[in-house]
């Protein structure tokens, strides 16, 4: 009898009878991993590790709280700096959230396609384009600023207030804006 091959032509490995597992058995072999079955090593004890993943989590809950308004935190932060500074160039954007340039025009063209935001020639440099919200943008700022807020006092609900301040100004420092 010629041996059976698979797609690739390598010839089929048949499961022996002490291959063979319990049906109860065989849905173990699908459960993915997780940080409470699998040896962490010393991830636990890495501030970077425990931020992000903090951030991952953060994140995500933000953006199905948000599904609706079709905005990342992002571009919610871009929104909050435009709100609060208009007339900020590109460049001073991108400065502020630690981006290059190049990236924030992407995320700009974002914005003002959405109609959240308009671009003007800065006063004494047509080269340079001043970022402005428009009425539209103030109204989003507005609402978001108050679900952004509950979604974060959900978020670190785990937290004291006295936790909270603390763990903000820790952050900050180490950010280097405190």
């Amino acid at each position: 009898m010629p041996s059976k091959r698979n797609i690739a032509g390598h010839r089929a490995i048949r499961p022996r009878a002490t291959d063979a597992r319990p049906a109860e058995k065989s849905a173990d072999l699908f459960t993915l991993p997780t940080p409470h079955t699998i040896n962490m090593d010393i991830l636990p004890e890495m501030l970077g590790y425990q931020l992000r993943r903090a951030q991952v989590t953060i994140f995500s809950t933000f953006l199905k709280r948000l599904q609706d308004e079709n905005i990342t935190p992002g571009l919610f932060g871009l929104l909050i700096l435009i709100g609060a500074n208009p007339g900020l160039s590109q460049t001073a954007l991108a400065q502020a959230v630690g981006t290059n340039r190049s990236l924030m025009v992407g995320m700009i063209d974002r914005l003002e396609s959405s109609g959240l935001i308009h671009r003007r020639n800065a006063p004494g440099d047509i080269r340079t384009h001043a970022i402005y919200p428009s009425r539209k943008g103030q109204v989003l700022i507005a609402r978001l600023k108050n679900v952004v807020r509950d979604h974060e006092k959900n978020a670190t609900a785990a937290l004291t207030d006295g936790e909270r301040q603390t763990l903000l100004r820790l952050l900050c420092r180490l950010n280097g804006d405190g």
